[in-house]
């Protein structure tokens, strides 16, 4: 019943991470794209495609028509400066043309490492790097795939994109997570497949995190959340990817005990922590429920278990 209602409150919208799509920016900047100079020249929609969508479909699928790609693979500024604009499109595209330009693109190369690299390395730029414009996983992913399935990529570099597709696919709503270990500030190793828990909330967060302390705050003070841990049905593992220093050890001093508190300079090799603080709310299996929660988030869903656990006596 408790798993259900976690379920049920993850279709809630505020509860997604949603990327907001500015719909006559992007009109405009096809708008600008025409005008501009480019280093070949881009497709335009024909007036009598009416939506957004089908435009950015039209323009995503003819895209590198007229590009010399010999030419421009070899000048890797003009190249980059082109993927970036061609990327720009898939958030508005439709899936099935987003996966067929991809296709089409990385079909090209199957034989060549060279330019398999370069294409996924522009991918990984703008579609999964903490830098990226935005983040497309299942995009990105189609991009890791050319390399991991071009004969020619050297192994060294498919295991490099391989770490990611794993990671990723280990991140998502309903995958089971990776046995995670972490240090505690005692210095023991401990795992967190170890921990018991009905649900167990991951806390990631970082040196750079400036609301981190007012979080743990939130939750040490959470009638709600401190119910849930002293009777089992809620685990807290706080996982710090910072150095253990003499700093950190004392801000974990006053955890409750029930919590876990440890540190991990490895864990984004495991689960995605792009986005840092994350919190990761899994159910006794270790599978994610819910991911990209912020702390008022979680708290509303702490109460919600908290009152099914009411009813429940």
């Amino acid at each position: 019943m408790l798993t259900l209602l976690v379920k049920n409150y993850a279709n809630i919208p505020h509860m997604k991470k949603i990327f907001i799509s500015a719909i006559f920016a992007v009109i405009s900047s096809i708008a600008l794209m025409s005008q501009s100079k480019t280093h070949f020249e881009y497709p335009m929609a024909p007036d009598s495609l009416g939506t957004l969508q089908e435009k950015t479909s039209y323009i995503l699928l003819r895209f590198w028509d007229k590009a010399d790609m010999k030419k421009l693979l070899n000048d890797t500024t003009a190249f980059n400066e082109a993927f970036a604009d061609y990327v720009s499109f898939i958030p508005y595209a439709s899936a099935d043309s987003v996966k067929k330009s991809i296709s089409n693109l990385t079909s090209l190369y199957k034989n060549d490492a060279k330019s398999t690299l370069k294409i996924v390395k522009a991918a990984e730029k703008n579609l999964f790097s903490p830098e990226a414009p935005f983040w497309a996983d299942e995009q990105y992913l189609l991009f890791t795939k050319a390399a991991l399935s071009n004969k020619k990529v050297s192994a060294k570099d498919k295991a490099y994109f391989l770490e990611q597709v794993k990671m990723l696919n280990c991140s998502q709503v309903g995958a089971t997570v990776s046995p995670i270990t972490y240090t505690t500030r005692y210095g023991a190793t401990h795992q967190l497949y170890d921990q018991p828990g009905e649900f167990t909330l991951l806390y990631i967060h970082g040196p750079e995190c400036t609301d981190c302390a007012m979080t743990s705050l939130r939750l040490e003070t959470d009638f709600a959340v401190n119910t849930l841990s002293k009777n089992g049905t809620l685990k807290i593992i706080d996982i710090y990817t910072g150095t253990p220093d003499e700093s950190w050890k004392k801000s974990v001093e006053k955890y409750p005990y029930e919590w876990e508190a440890g540190t991990s300079d490895s864990i984004g090799k495991l689960i995605d922590t792009r986005n840092l603080p994350a919190m990761y709310l899994l159910d006794k299996d270790r599978k994610i429920v819910l991911r990209d929660m912020n702390i008022n988030q979680f708290l509303a869903m702490a109460a919600a278990i908290y009152k099914e656990k009411q009813k429940q006596q």
